[in-house]
């Protein structure tokens, strides 16, 4: 059953004949999720953030001719939606439209009995949420093209940890949940449990039979199955064939496919000639544009030159910043102090006066640590003994410093690829070194000691 709104008269953004809104474009181009975002934070500013998450977030938009339709996972929803948010939600679609749009309630089909567990991603993880910078365009933008293209693509992210890869993998899910697209989400462990599962009872054809109506998984963390070969086999070779059907699949990882030799070999290649994107640690602008985001969100007021000095300090993740700017807020918060530059080098040891950290420093505590002459490391000499405590090094100022590859690459007289490859090899070696992963916590450790 649909409740149709009625029409509302045009309003002062623009009507017949006036300037086309941005959203207006977007409507036109397909781009429902982008007009549902503008219409439902007017929504949100109207009814209230405890109204917004229990009736308005559960929405999904999607449209047939010139009518919206929002889609409501129950009944409940749809009709206390219809009488007491209708009205709202018909104009923030006109205001954000800048003209009238008829409006539909919908309740969405019961979803198909899946063979694996699934829940719904975090809804606030969505292309406009996220925030985009120089390390992360090239994924961003990928991810968004898949959200809006036709099925049957495949996007393969990678990056290290705390960088946004999970956060693009659910503002996929939400771009394609929106246009109406059955999608699985997921850690891709869970899918696999759920595949030996099918496997001891003899119903793997079973299994995979089952997963026909779903147009897009979106599997996390498949790193997560390194030294799995066997279960990887199986996984990837009905993973490949129910792709060839036409459906969408989107995989992260803290590596690159070429970096994952025992990924099975038809997905790495399918991967390596198709869509891969690298998400890098974000640099000293982003951070600051994710502070300045999250404080906002938290409602944390924050001095402009502690802000700045944060994001030139917390190098590293985004969950460096988060957690940082978490145990500032709940000192503040607890000690009744203002949240300035004070209480921040309290709490936080990053911003004790110290030596600044540098790659000189970074290669003499790594020489130190494996008995070497600094000088060797930064020189050209390719002797056997010096390769390792080299790429640890240029592991080390690529995470912590969290410069570009070329930059560092002239403070090793290299290029950039041969910083790239020690990041790669050395991030690779740690999962399962453990001599190697004490070694490197150890200088680690030494270095941040002093800031």
């Amino acid at each position: 059953m649909l409740v149709q709104a009625t029409k509302l008269p045009l309003n002062s953004c623009g009507g017949d004949g006036g300037p086309v809104s941005q959203c207006e474009r977007a409507l036109e181009r397909g781009d429902l999720e982008a007009v549902w975002a503008a219409a439902r934070e007017r929504v949100r500013v109207r009814v209230g953030d405890r109204n917004y998450a229990a009736w308005i977030a559960p929405l999904s938009c999607t449209r047939a001719s010139d009518t919206v339709t929002l889609v409501a996972p129950d009944r409940t929803t749809r009709d206390w939606v219809a009488r007491h948010f209708l009205t709202a939600i018909e104009e923030a679609l006109a205001a954000a439209l800048g003209r009238s749009c008829p409006v539909q309630l919908g309740v969405a089909a019961p979803p198909p009995v899946l063979p694996i567990p699934t829940e719904p991603p975090n809804a606030e993880q969505t292309f406009d949420s996220f925030v985009v910078g120089e390390s992360n365009a090239g994924a961003y933008e990928a991810a968004r093209a898949l959200g809006n293209a036709t099925l049957g693509s495949s996007l393969f992210l990678h990056g290290p940890t705390g960088v946004g890869k999970t956060h693009l993998l659910h503002a996929v899910f939400h771009a394609l949940h929106g246009s109406g697209t059955i999608v699985a989400c997921l850690p891709a462990a869970h899918l696999v449990s759920a595949l030996v599962a099918a496997y001891g009872r003899h119903g793997h054809e079973a299994f995979w039979r089952d997963l026909a109506p779903l147009g897009a998984l979106l599997l996390d963390d498949v790193h997560s199955l390194a030294g799995q070969e066997e279960l990887q086999e199986r996984l990837m070779e009905g993973l490949v064939a129910w792709v060839e059907g036409g459906r969408t699949l989107v995989l992260t990882s803290d590596r690159a496919p070429r970096d994952m030799p025992d990924l099975a070999a038809r997905v790495r290649e399918r991967f390596e000639g198709g869509e891969v994107a690298c998400i890098e640690l974000p640099e000293p602008a982003l951070r600051l544009a994710i502070l300045q985001r999250k404080a906002r969100a938290q409602g944390i007021e924050f001095e402009p030159r502690l802000v700045a000095r944060l994001a030139v300090r917390l190098a590293g993740d985004v969950r460096r910043l988060e957690g940082a700017l978490t145990r500032l807020a709940a000192h503040s918060r607890l000690s009744g102090r203002p949240l300035d530059e004070a209480l921040a080098e309290e709490v936080l040891p990053e911003l004790r006066v110290a030596p600044a950290l540098d790659v000189d420093r970074i290669i003499e505590a790594t020489a130190a640590a494996f008995g070497c002459p600094a000088r060797l490391l930064r020189g050209r000499s390719r002797r056997a003994e010096l390769v390792l405590p080299r790429q640890v090094a240029m592991y080390l100022a690529r995470k912590l410093l969290a410069r570009p590859f070329a930059e560092l690459a002239a403070q090793f007289t290299r290029d950039h690829t041969t910083v790239l490859h020690a990041w790669r090899t050395i991030r690779t070696r740690l999962e399962t070194d453990r001599a190697l992963a004490t070694t490197v916590a150890q200088i680690e450790e030494r270095l941040l000691s002093v800031l």
